[in-house]
């Protein structure tokens, strides 16, 4: 896949991440979302921070120490974001892109591999529409 950014570059948090670690993650690299995985190296869901907002602010439990205990995985939303197959079609890609601002990217067996980012697919897009018809609107 051309696009992909190997998950030894990628930022992920595991399902035993504490809810604040994954938010001091998070906060670190400045990202607005970021992949979960299990202890197989498989992509449980995306951790976002509007479902650390929900937390901290839906149930009343705004102290850090009890996020500290909280696991992220009785967080996350499962069905935000599925992931892709190694072997998605440029079509596919384009439209997960389209609602997120990378897509997770699994094998087979359902292990995470890495993610493509938006700005990637819309940098090729670019590029093709440029050479293909000059630019023109």
């Amino acid at each position: 896949m051309r696009f992909l950014v190997p998950k030894s570059l990628v930022e992920y948090v595991t399902v035993d991440s504490t809810v604040r670690q994954a938010l001091e993650k998070m906060r670190y690299h400045r990202y607005a979302a970021i992949p979960v995985l299990d202890g197989e190296g498989k992509y449980v869901g995306t951790l976002r921070t509007d479902d650390l907002l929900k937390y901290f602010l839906g149930d009343g439990r705004g102290d850090l120490r009890v996020a500290e205990r909280d696991g992220v995985v009785g967080i996350i939303d499962e069905s935000y974001c599925a992931p892709v197959y190694h072997s998605a079609s440029m079509h596919e890609l384009i439209e997960r892109v389209k609602e997120h601002n990378f897509v997770p990217v699994v094998d087979d067996r359902g292990c995470f591999v890495g993610i493509v980012l938006r700005r990637d697919v819309l940098n090729y897009l670019l590029k093709f529409y440029n050479e293909n018809d000059g630019g023109k609107v």
